[in-house]
């Protein structure tokens, strides 16, 4: 079971990060070196950073994965990735994830795939909301009584939490439902994720609107 919330927790980071990075058509959001005027519906003139910049974030404090049997948690994680284009009006700002890692962890973690990551504007502030898909991360971890238990989780336009913005932005996984592939039954369907991460690069780092 703590492999298979460890599972969920990488797949939430990857999330998280990618959220900052994402993909996504449905609403515009860009990235901006300062906060957006007008309840953050605009980032000012020059402000909004380019594709390629990349962004890395650590956690702060343990990350959780909790499921009905057991809870996985980790000391450290890292996640990282570069942006694609720099969104727009009619886009958001799209990207995948290169460095997923989580460790001292309490079972045996493994990211299987890192995937990509969306963050929408939300309205009248300066943040959004994060989606994942495409991370796959693999659990094992020893039940007393049972044995060792093998679960695998993955994100698939998966809603993580919120993306705050300010002068060292933070990503905030909170009870983010991680689905689970066909491994053993013990699995839960779902493990609920919970983290929060520390924007290292770029700083300061807002979420507008448009440019």
């Amino acid at each position: 079971m703590k492999y298979v919330k460890m599972l969920g927790l990488a797949a939430v980071a990857a999330a998280a990060l990618m959220a900052f990075v994402g993909a996504s058509t449905a609403s515009a959001t860009v990235l901006c070196k300062t906060a957006g005027t007008s309840e953050g519906t605009t980032c000012p003139a020059n402000q909004a950073y380019p594709a390629g910049t990349s962004i890395h974030a650590v956690n702060s404090g343990i990350t959780k994965l909790t499921t009905e049997f057991l809870n996985i948690e980790c000391e450290e994680s890292t996640v990282e990735g570069s942006t694609n284009n720099e969104g727009s009006a009619t886009e958001t700002v799209t990207g995948a994830i290169s460095i997923l890692t989580f460790s001292k962890c309490n079972c045996e973690v493994v990211v299987l795939k890192k995937g990509t990551l969306e963050v929408h504007w939300t309205a009248n502030t300066n943040n959004g909301t994060l989606t994942s898909s495409g991370a796959e991360v693999t659990a094992q971890c020893t039940v007393p009584l049972i044995g060792k238990v093998h679960c695998i989780y993955a994100t698939s336009a998966t809603n993580l939490g919120t993306a705050t913005g300010g002068a060292e932005a933070t990503m905030d996984i909170s009870s983010a439902d991680i689905p689970r592939l066909a491994t053993s039954s013990l699995c839960d369907k779902t493990a609920n994720w919970d983290a929060t991460y520390k924007v290292t690069s770029p700083k300061p780092l807002f979420i507008a609107g448009h440019t």
